[in-house]
């Protein structure tokens, strides 16, 4: 592979003029700068990024970093997530740089990231509440911004979708098929969104008038299979509910698989509705009555803030609107 004094001596210029190039600095005459760039051409010369980067004390490396596999491989939404962050960097001139944590070892490696400079900020996925390695890196001077999380240790951007809202929009909409017996599955309480659901669901069911029974809830790890398990455990612990409210729609198509195995039908012996509206939620049948998170303008806001933050501007905060979409996994009710 070609070098840059290879370069250099093919164009009859200095080293220093074809890193200027290189670099696009402006203060290159435009006859010289067309000397060296055809040299490169005929060379085949490709640039360092390591030493670029070193260099403008830029990588236009952005990174992302997932809970621990055993989570991400669970939540299709993540996938979908990564590619459309993917997309959005890549129309700012920014790459993605993909990681996950591991379990018991956090946020060890996002911060070798920066400080082996092989990215300039990075976005964090659904960090665990109070976690106080997010309040250390911030101390660090990462440039870092939370997706699906918040913290209350300190001042951190992050990015979310109304979790609250979105939960009412459903809760809301079963009480009006009259519903009154709804079971709820969570995700993983140690996350904001998990947490926030939870509480949306109690507080909803107090707003109504309903009362909050336990054998209605079962705590789930957003996977598919402890929504199989939670779809028979509520089953179980409370035979009269006629509808169950997953906190995912991939815990969602378990209860589907569950029901199946159990010889009972959607919607008609109980309704079933879910969160995130994956492109999975609309191809089962029956098609999912879920809440649509706005993907592509959560990954939008996220790489704002991070690219801000990189910049050293003001940490401000973006909460988006969810939507419901109606379909045909829930149905009408004669309340009792």
């Amino acid at each position: 592979m070609p070098s840059q004094q290879q370069v250099a001596a093919r164009a009859n210029v200095s080293y220093m003029t074809v890193s200027r190039v290189v670099n696009n600095h402006p203060n290159v005459k435009k006859e010289t700068r067309e000397l060296v760039l055809k040299a490169i051409q005929e060379l085949g010369y490709h640039p360092n990024a390591s030493a670029r980067a070193l260099n403008a004390h830029k990588t236009s490396n952005i990174g992302l970093i997932f809970p621990p596999k055993e989570n991400v491989y669970s939540r299709p939404f993540y996938v979908d997530l990564a590619i459309e962050l993917e997309d959005q960097l890549h129309r700012r001139g920014y790459h993605l740089f993909l990681g996950m944590t591991r379990t018991g070892d956090q946020f060890r490696d996002p911060a070798l990231l920066l400080k082996e400079r092989k990215v300039d900020g990075i976005i964090l996925v659904a960090p665990r509440m109070g976690d106080l390695e997010v309040e250390r890196l911030v101390s660090d001077g990462l440039p870092l911004v939370l997706l699906h999380g918040r913290s209350d240790t300190t001042t951190c951007p992050y990015v979310d979708t109304d979790n609250v809202m979105g939960t009412q929009m459903i809760l809301r909409y079963l009480i009006q098929l009259g519903h009154r017996r709804i079971g709820f599955v969570s995700g993983i309480m140690g996350e904001v969104n998990a947490q926030d659901r939870y509480n949306a669901y109690c507080d909803e069911l107090k707003s109504a008038g309903l009362a909050f029974d336990n054998t209605l809830v079962f705590r789930g790890d957003w996977s598919i299979e402890s929504g199989y398990e939670a779809f028979s455990a509520i089953r179980n612990r409370a035979p009269d509910a006629t509808a169950l409210f997953y906190s995912n729609d991939q815990m969602a198509l378990g209860g589907f698989r569950a029901a199946y195995d159990n010889n009972l039908f959607i919607p008609e012996d109980i309704s079933i509705s879910g969160y995130d509206d994956t492109k999975y939620a609309s191809f089962a049948v029956p098609a999912l009555t879920t809440v649509r998170q706005p993907l592509s303008e959560l990954a939008s806001a996220a790489v704002e803030l991070v690219l801000e933050r990189i910049k050293g501007r003001p940490i401000r905060n973006v909460v988006l609107t969810p939507e419901i979409k109606i379909r045909s996994s829930c149905r009408r009710i004669n309340p009792l």
